[in-house]
């Protein structure tokens, strides 16, 4: 058994506005392997700005192997302030998984002006056998 250290791009993950009295906004993305486990040793996670101030935007790790689980929120902005995060620093460990880790991302209202559509980026560095790939899918409600 052969392991690499590679990098995947999360692209450009949309999340919709959430204006001041509304409800929150949420998209969900899950990382999956193409056959085999990955151990996520790197993970920076960034909103793209936005010229509305925006709610508060959280993400979480909600799901390993498609099982739901409990872990701690993290903020990556509010109206124009913006956190970028690393998540591995962050929850204090390597991620790892035998087929994939569902993130949960949420906007919720802005204090005031119409909300702001934005996307989160970033990048995943992880390790796993030479063959193994992930790939990216986005869940929007």
């Amino acid at each position: 058994m052969a392991l690499k250290l590679s990098t995947q791009s999360l692209g450009l993950i949309p999340l919709a506005a959430a204006p001041p009295g509304g409800t929150p906004s949420h998209t969900a993305f899950t990382l999956t392997s193409s056959g085999g486990p990955f151990c996520i040793v790197g993970f920076y996670v960034s909103v793209l700005g936005s010229a509305s101030p925006t709610g508060l935007i959280q993400i979480e790790l909600s799901r390993i192997n498609g099982k739901g689980v409990s872990h701690p929120v993290m903020e990556l902005a509010q109206g124009y302030s913006v956190r970028p995060q690393d998540l591995v620093v962050s929850y204090g460990s390597v991620m790892s998984s035998s087929n994939s880790l569902s993130f949960h991302l949420v906007q919720w209202p802005a204090a005031s002006g119409p909300g702001a559509s934005l996307s989160i980026e970033g990048t995943i560095v992880f390790v796993a056998e030479k063959a193994v790939t992930l790939a990216v899918t986005i869940t929007e409600p």
